[in-house]
């Protein structure tokens, strides 16, 4: 769902991405939201993706995760050249843990993230994740309709608030996809200093409707002076609720 995204601050802000401890457990100290968004039980995605001249397919997966030791959302998205595993809080969508399979001509690489512990809840007016691959997810928790603005932080990064990024809400707008419009919130995302004006400014469109996915994109594919990477929903489905 967030390749282009995610390639393009990853590449300026290599530290964002694994900014969580590697270990075996996903568990964290931060007890749940007394409630938190509604997905549904499992869903379904299909965009495509057009990078320049090319054009290619994003395929994206949830499903929630029931079983002794707790509960989550697991999300699987693969894509020409990345493979991403998550596995998010249902209260929060933050991700306890990310694998996270890259394919390159010369290599293919393999990086796993697990969050240990969470000492760092997230304020008013802050939205907390646990890296730039997790982000497009984690924002679906956003109260859109209700707020209009937020900071972004990471976890682990150390930086405290030298290290954010502003997500401002623009308003409505209609985008027709597969055949059908759809009502969407318009979201900017930007970086404040020297680095935002290298970064840019990106654009994301979540439905208005519950459960708020996300129906397009516009980002930098990857650094400076590189083509916008362009996410387009194609098909979306759902079976049961989350609740």
């Amino acid at each position: 769902m967030k390749h282009g995204l995610a390639i393009a601050l990853f590449a300026l802000l290599p530290f964002a991405s694994g900014a969580a401890l590697g270990a075996e457990s996903g568990a964290t100290d931060q007890p749940p939201a007394p409630s938190g968004p509604s997905l549904p039980a499992k869903e379904h995605f299909i965009y495509a993706r057009k990078i320049g001249d090319k054009v290619d397919v994003v395929e994206t997966s949830s499903r929630l995760v029931d079983s002794e030791g707790g509960s989550w959302y697991e999300f699987t998205s693969h894509s020409p050249e990345q493979d991403l595993v998550l596995k998010l809080d249902p209260a929060t969508l933050i991700a306890s843990y990310s694998e996270v399979t890259s394919r390159a001509k010369n290599a293919t690489l393999r990086r796993v993230t697990t969050v240990l512990e969470n000492r760092n809840p997230a304020q008013p007016d802050e939205i907390v994740v646990s890296g730039m691959d997790s982000l497009p997810y984690t924002l679906r928790a956003f109260p859109w309709g209700s707020r209009q603005r937020a900071s972004i932080s990471f976890l682990g990064t150390g930086l405290g608030g030298s290290f954010r990024f502003d997500l401002s809400v623009e308003g409505k707008e209609t985008i027709s996809v597969a055949g059908r419009d759809v009502e969407c919130w318009k979201a900017q995302l930007s970086l404040g200093g020297l680095l935002g004006s290298f970064f840019g400014r990106s654009y994301l469109w979540y439905s208005t409707d519950p459960p708020h996915y996300l129906v397009k994109s516009e980002t930098a594919s990857a650094g400076p002076g590189s083509p916008t990477s362009i996410l387009t929903l194609q098909s979306y489905s759902a079976e049961g609720t989350g609740e």
